[in-house]
């Protein structure tokens, strides 16, 4: 063999011999995300259990690369003040009632606003209307964005004979839901009285209630039915209905990269319908445990859903006054649930 073919052989050989390096598709850093709520962490309440799944398939999703940590029962932001914790970044996720943000964002309002929905169906098809993802903007602009939808609804409970119509609440005092609905109750001539739900079992043993509208998990979480003599039931129809969706800070959405926000995103969908139908389970399982303890369970027709109508047509009429840029959207809403 001659010296240069030796010699280009050796420089081969040392070539094959040094590694190669061979680019790594970069990963994105582990993160660890904040998730707070205002309730005990207990699963057999299916808004929690939602929140609980929520932050399991992420991070399984994920493979490890999203954590989340729950933080229940209001010990890291104060249920009132949590759309300003999301809004700061002091939380990263949230479960809890939007109207809690009716002070910022006043089309809030709206999602608590009496006369609108009669069912469940009606308020989980409102999800995809334009005057939600209008609200859904609003919300977005100030500082929080939507993952899962989570509605809840709620009957009236009473010390004395069953509320089902206004005839019912004339010279009563009543704990409504929101002052929309505390409007009508006034012209409907009962005294309205606001309070948190975890007064109302005080207030109605000592007589400073005669009836309440609360959601269904708290008349089980406060044990109403051991201060009441009737209740009625949303179960077929109501004329309250809300929505404690999961949410993400808006400054904890636009750090994580494409990827992670698709699973976030993608996971909150496909719990969707599950809270939908927890949301009916937990309806009948309250009316049963009403039922159970002695009270007298009914519930509210048509024809009574629809008496309460002329009163909440004026409360509607005083929303467009209070809120005239969602005056439009208010209408969108009626015209599709007319």
């Amino acid at each position: 063999m001659s010296k240069t073919l030796l010699a280009s052989a050796v420089v081969t050989a040392l070539i094959m011999a040094v590694p190669v390096a061979v680019p790594i598709p970069a990963q994105a850093e582990p993160i660890t995300l904040k998730f707070a709520h205002q309730w005990p962490q207990d699963e057999k309440d299916y808004v929690v259990a939602a929140a609980i799944k929520f932050a399991r398939e992420v991070e399984a999703r994920s493979k490890g690369e999203i954590k989340i940590t729950s933080y229940p029962a209001q010990s890291l932001a104060k249920a009132s003040n949590t759309h300003i914790a999301l809004k700061t970044g002091t939380v990263d996720l949230s479960v809890y009632p939007y109207i809690y943000a009716a002070g910022a964002i006043p089309e809030m309002n709206l999602i608590l606003m009496p006369g609108i929905w009669k069912t469940h169906d009606e308020v989980f098809a409102f999800r995809k209307s334009p005057a939600w993802q209008h609200i859904e903007a609003k919300a977005q602009a100030y500082g929080f964005k939507t993952l899962s939808w989570i509605q809840i609804s709620g009957g009236v409970a009473s010390s004395g004979a069953p509320v089902h119509g206004p005839k019912d609440v004339n010279g009563k005092k009543v704990r409504a839901a929101g002052k929309y609905m505390e409007a009508a109750l006034h012209d409907a001539g009962a005294t309205p009285v606001s309070m948190p739900s975890s007064d109302n079992y005080n207030a109605m043993q000592l007589g400073l209630l005669d009836a309440m509208w609360t959601s269904s998990s708290s008349f089980g979480a406060f044990r109403l039915y051991e201060v009441s003599k009737a209740y009625t039931s949303p179960e077929d129809y109501s004329v309250y209905f809300t929505i404690e969706p999961i949410a993400i800070s808006m400054k904890t959405w636009e750090k994580l990269t494409p990827e992670q926000q698709k699973i976030l995103s993608e996971v909150g969908a496909s719990l969707e319908m599950e809270s939908l139908a927890g949301a009916k389970a937990e309806d009948a399982r309250i009316a049963r445990e009403f039922a159970e303890h002695g009270v007298k369970v009914t519930k509210m027709t048509l024809d009574e859903w629809n008496s309460w109508q002329p009163l909440f047509r004026r409360s509607h009429e005083q929303f467009k006054v209070d809120v005239p840029q969602a005056a439009s959207i208010l209408s969108q809403m009626l015209a599709k649930n007319p």
